[in-house]
């Protein structure tokens, strides 16, 4: 139940993804220190074929294709006021199928053995476990007081679950845009 809750949270604030996506890519120039040997392929700098880099370049794309519809899928709709009080039935309902999105797209990377391919976007799957799991403990389901308006620690995790499909879609363009 707490990956569930954590979420239903990522879906609220599709600009705050933006502008954090934004700011990731921006934040993000030491993407070529992942190219030090870390690969274990062998790069491919006189790659003339169709397939210079077998494995990670390859994996990334198709994860975002196949990942990228769902995590928007997760967050489409009229949810504007379900978290309004973030304790609320309909808000633990909604974060919990947000958390579940996200939490797929994190087993698919490492079923892919893509981790090393998505940095960023594994932080960011972090962040939704690390807000799920306060949510929980912090025992913010099924409370009436603590709204996204009022700046609470569960309105805090709730505002981190509502936005976290979007900001792992856009971490996984610009992780699959660095390893190219």
């Amino acid at each position: 139940m707490i990956e569930h809750l954590g979420g239903l949270m990522h879906r609220t604030t599709t600009a705050a993804v933006l502008l954090v996506a934004a700011l990731l890519t921006a934040g993000c120039s030491s993407g070529d220190a992942g190219d030090d040997g870390k690969s274990g392929a062998a790069p491919a700098p006189a790659a003339s074929s169709a397939a210079p880099s077998t494995s990670e370049p390859a994996a990334a794309p198709t994860l975002s294709k196949e990942w990228q519809p769902k995590l928007d899928a997760a967050t489409a709709g009229d949810h504007d006021d379900v978290c309004k009080t973030v304790g609320s039935n309909a808000c633990v309902t909604y974060i919990t199928e947000l958390t579940e999105v996200v939490y797929d797209v994190r087993d698919a990377i490492d079923t892919a053995g893509a981790t090393a391919a998505y940095p960023e976007t594994m932080d960011a799957i972090q962040d939704v476990e690390d807000a799920s799991a306060g949510y929980a403990e912090g025992g913010c389901a099924g409370s009436s007081e603590a709204t996204l308006a009022e700046g609470s620690v569960c309105g805090g995790y709730v505002a981190t679950l509502l936005t976290g499909p979007g900001i792992v879609s856009l971490t996984m363009t610009t992780d699959e845009l660095t390893v190219q």
